[in-house]
């Protein structure tokens, strides 16, 4: 398997006594195939501050991207104590705990590197600690490489080399004078598949930890597809016949 960087080697491939025109072509567009920079994208965002037309609303379910188990706030900034930017989700709700769950399925191949990433900061109304937890459901059971988080900027943390399951999740706490501050949970895929993401808690004095902005990214690989591979296959299996042809071959990197 072959691992070009693009950008990162500069090659130049020189053989004498031979016309080069159509293998030069196959191998310039393999080699472009198969140095193509990871394709990388935010696949889903929101920050709720479309929500409800910017208003609060105690017990909030009418989410336009999530679904709501239990009980959650939408707080509008300077409502009930709460600063944050726009709006954002109590997720212990004023009756009782919640989570709330991507209302669509995301795809991702295998190979890709899927990271949910949550703005998330204590509840602002005093100094107690509350739970959360994030975490992502399958369509099946899945593969899971390099399974980690990374909390308040704790750098990427891998708990979970190699894990198959249908669903995981992975929780902590966080001190109600706490500021909004990224947390993410990762991995990298071992086949293709679909899942939701959702992020909750267990706190039940109507009081929670608060959810300002929610990210979604998949990062492809860079493998090169089949189509590619073929290619430079073909274009390898010119240059053979070529070289049994006329041995005298200069390879050259700069």
């Amino acid at each position: 398997m072959f691992y070009i960087q693009s950008g990162s080697i500069m090659g130049r491939v020189l053989f004498l006594g031979v016309n080069m025109r159509s293998i030069s072509s196959l191998l310039v567009a393999a080699a472009f195939a198969v140095s193509a920079p990871a394709s990388a994208g935010v696949v889903f965002s929101d920050n709720f501050n479309g929500e409800n037309g910017g208003n609060s609303f105690l017990n909030y379910a009418g989410f336009n991207n999530f679904t709501v188990a239990g009980q959650v706030d939408l707080v509008k900034s300077g409502d009930y104590g709460i600063s944050c930017d726009g709006a954002c989700v109590d997720l212990d709700g004023s009756s009782g705990p919640g989570t709330i769950t991507s209302l669509s399925s995301f795809a991702f191949n295998a190979g890709d590197t899927v990271r949910l990433t949550v703005d998330l900061g204590g509840n602002q109304r005093n100094d107690s600690e509350d739970d959360f937890y994030l975490g992502f459901s399958f369509g099946s059971n899945l593969q899971l490489l390099n399974y980690g988080f990374n909390f308040a900027n704790s750098g990427d943390i891998i708990v979970l080399p190699s894990h198959t399951t249908s669903g995981i999740t992975t929780s902590s706490g966080i001190n109600g004078a706490f500021p909004f501050t990224p947390y993410s949970i990762f991995f990298t895929a071992g086949s293709a598949g679909t899942l939701k993401f959702s992020v909750g808690t267990h706190s039940a004095d109507n009081i929670g930890p608060l959810v300002d902005a929610v990210k979604l990214s998949v990062t492809g690989n860079g493998v090169p597809e089949p189509a590619a591979w073929a290619m430079m296959l073909a274009g390898f299996g010119l240059v053979g016949v070529a070289m049994r042809r006329r041995e005298k071959l200069s390879v050259t990197f700069a």
